[in-house]
């Protein structure tokens, strides 16, 4: 399993949904998703829950090591063990996913189950089982927690290239000013953002020097997020289809708020998303 043959699970799943002619839409169907949440894998702006794993692993026709192993969620020294433990586990005639998707609880909860029931009939050794009890607790104590914690209010102002690039920045800087935020909300404000930049830089002039604008600032309820540009005319939302026009509708649908009008010359699209009371479960 050599590092440079690793695929992105984003780059894995627009092959594959091309692969099989689909739109985004028809994608997030099969795999039983919103499809905002779908689009947001694709752009690498979220990370699927545990409990996908199995489910998007089957369609992609991988196993759930190869998927995790190219999102760093395990290194290819974890990736060859959890793979032994599978495979001397299939040595009796069971598959090791489909036998841990009978059990009860979430994705660890399964694997934890089966790997009691693996040492019990012999079928792997209590040092695999604890190898990869090891991993699972680690990983589990990366996953996204259900409650919110505090945050501090914080602002961010920055000028981007404007380039095919300008997303994948705007993504970041996103992320560093609201990383005590719920999941949620942040998920969301990349794919918003995301989407924003993306208009800007392809309305926008194409000069060398032309820039996208993009503010950031949280308060103690809400985000809010303001991009803008030169473009000649304002942003203004399209009847979406498979050819694009999603970037406004997606904002309609998930922001709490959003606008478009000028400012000190240049064209600004804002939204904002309300956010909960800090250590409130996260909906």
């Amino acid at each position: 399993m050599a590092a440079d043959s690793v695929i992105s699970l984003a780059e894995r799943l627009k092959q594959r949904r091309e692969q099989l002619g689909l739109s985004q839409s028809q994608a997030a169907r099969e795999l039983d998703v919103a499809r905002t949440a779908y689009r947001l894998w694709e752009l690498e702006a979220a990370k699927p829950a545990p409990d996908r794993w199995r489910l998007i692993s089957r369609w992609l026709g991988v196993s759930v090591t190869t998927m995790l192993l190219a999102e760093d969620l395990l290194s290819e020294e974890e990736a060859r063990q959890t793979e032994s433990v599978e495979f001397d586990f299939g040595r009796a005639g069971g598959d090791w996913g489909t036998v841990a998707a009978r059990k009860s609880g979430d994705f660890f909860t399964q694997a934890k189950a089966l790997l009691e029931d693996g040492v019990k009939a012999s079928n792997i050794t209590e040092a695999q089982a604890t190898t990869l009890q090891a991993l699972l607790d680690r990983m589990a104590a990366q996953s996204p927690s259900e409650s919110t914690g505090a945050w501090q209010a914080a602002e961010l102002r920055t000028l981007l290239p404007s380039s095919t690039s300008a997303p994948r920045h705007a993504r970041s800087a996103l992320s560093a000013v609201v990383v005590a935020l719920p999941v949620e909300q942040v998920e969301t404000a990349r794919l918003l953002v995301s989407e924003l930049v993306t208009n800007s830089v392809h309305h926008g002039p194409t000069t060398e020097d032309a820039t996208v604008g993009l503010f950031v600032g949280v308060g103690r309820d809400r985000l809010r997020v303001e991009v803008s540009d030169d473009a000649s005319k304002g942003a203004r939302p399209t009847t979406p289809s498979e050819e694009g026009g999603y970037g406004l509708a997606f904002v309609a649908e998930l922001a709490s708020r959003w606008g478009a009008g000028r400012e000190r010359g240049r064209n600004v699209t804002w939204f904002e998303l309300d956010l909960p009371t800090p250590g409130a479960a996260s909906l």
